[in-house]
């Protein structure tokens, strides 16, 4: 975006823009969407704008930007998918995805072999199978949910932000916090 803000400001086209420079019209186009390009690229841009490569690199991928962006998505999204989803990557949400739908699967059983049970439970009594079937229910809520989410990430673009900020772990969400001081 502040590449674009800077083209724009002098009303110069991406071809203009990649002609003056002598970079390809790909490379400003990924400039602008927020990708990474490489050092050579980036020095073409900050002389011919008259900027320091550094803080030209770090304006294009610092954190801050990144936090901006996500304010920049609709409120519902935000509110949907929630600040502490956004800690977990694609790959994360998958797993965790497969962890609802196996659960789902183990207590769905248990509830299927309790239909074969000759005892059926007063008006006020629940049995194990119907708090399995209950339980089954909700997993595969929370499944669907989580393939909810996975979808609207690739739809917004999130991952792409946000997994190169992010260390690998198995689960995302459950890591310790790392505070400044």
């Amino acid at each position: 975006m502040f590449i674009k803000q800077l083209r724009k400001q002098q009303l110069l086209s991406q071809e203009q823009l990649a002609e003056k420079t002598q970079l390809s019209l790909r490379t400003i186009q990924r400039l602008e969407s927020g990708q990474r390009v490489g050092y050579a690229s980036l020095r073409a841009i900050a002389e011919f704008f008259s900027l320091d490569v550094d803080s030209l690199e770090q304006e294009l991928y610092s954190m801050d930007r990144i936090i901006n962006e996500y304010n920049d998505y609709p409120l519902w999204l935000r509110l949907y998918i929630g600040s502490g989803w956004f800690s977990a990557t694609r790959q994360e949400f998958k797993r965790i995805e497969l962890f609802f739908l196996i659960c789902a699967l183990l207590t769905g059983l248990v509830w299927f072999s309790g239909f074969f049970y000759p005892y059926r439970p007063t008006l006020f009594t629940v049995t194990l199978d119907q708090l399995m079937g209950f339980c089954s229910f909700v997993l595969l809520l929370g499944a669907y949910n989580n393939s909810v989410s996975i979808r609207l990430g690739d739809k917004y673009d999130i991952w792409s932000k946000l997994e190169a900020t992010q260390e690998n772990t198995w689960f995302g969400i459950f890591k310790r916090r790392k505070y400044r001081q």
